[in-house]
């Protein structure tokens, strides 16, 4: 065989196993714990049996209005920010992510007992684990009710100001931090700005549900001026 050709079918093999463990990761992470439709797995034993962070998670994910009880959610906890990005590596710049493929949720470094989940620095500010976990399954659910393509062409601001809503994950923070001169990567930062133009459309319109809202025809320009004026005056 010409090495030519064996170095194509290496790189097909390579692939095709990759594409297999992105559909089954199941088959490198031996710990599995569910909690009614939520199944999650990791690779070391959990000290403490995490069926009250489930259970909170679940609760949370029943108000949303997506909400479909017969579906079925994975998520997996990672060993660490570099098995992350193997399992994620469209996700570089957050904690969590759900696959946009395979439909499951990867979180980078959590710890379930202290219910933190960290990101590519261990000794940055971690995210709360339980709205982490809370804030991908909803977006599972609007892919599972829109479809790939419709949720793909959905503006992100309004996913990620939806799926804030329901995980509440910035409800403590001041809407003036917003404002300003601030890190453009900020995750929570940006999803309390989505939340806070989404909520303001749902203020006003009070007679649409927020699947209606969120695929009718909101400018994004328009509104996040509306939430600037409000929160930044001059």
């Amino acid at each position: 065989m010409k090495a030519g050709r064996f170095i194509t079918y290496s790189v097909l093999a390579l692939a095709a196993a990759y594409c297999c463990l992105t559909f089954y990761p199941k088959l490198l992470f031996s710990n599995a714990c569910e909690y009614k439709n939520i199944s999650l797995y990791t690779r070391a034993p959990v000290p403490a049996p995490p069926d009250a962070l489930l259970e909170r998670v679940y609760n949370a994910v029943m108000t949303d209005e997506y909400m479909d009880p017969g579906a079925k959610f994975e998520i997996y906890l990672t060993g660490g920010y570099g098995e992350y990005l193997f399992w994620a590596p469209f996700c570089s710049k957050t904690q969590s992510c759900l696959h946009p493929v395979s439909h499951k949720v990867f979180i980078a470094s959590s710890d379930p007992d202290k219910n933190q989940a960290y990101g590519r620095d261990p000794a940055g500010k971690p995210r709360v684990l339980e709205n982490a976990m809370v804030h991908d399954l909803v977006l599972a659910q609007m892919r599972n009710k829109l479809g790939l393509v419709n949720y793909v062409a959905l503006r992100a601001w309004l996913k990620e100001g939806y799926a804030e809503h329901i995980a509440r994950e910035t409800v403590d923070m001041e809407a003036a931090m917003i404002c300003g001169e601030r890190d453009k990567n900020a995750q929570l930062v940006q999803y309390l700005e989505s939340r806070l133009m989404l909520d303001l459309v749902k203020g006003e319109t009070p007679d649409m549900n927020y699947p209606e809202l969120i695929t009718s025809n909101l400018n994004y320009d328009s509104t996040r001026k509306r939430i600037m004026e409000r929160y930044c005056p001059p």
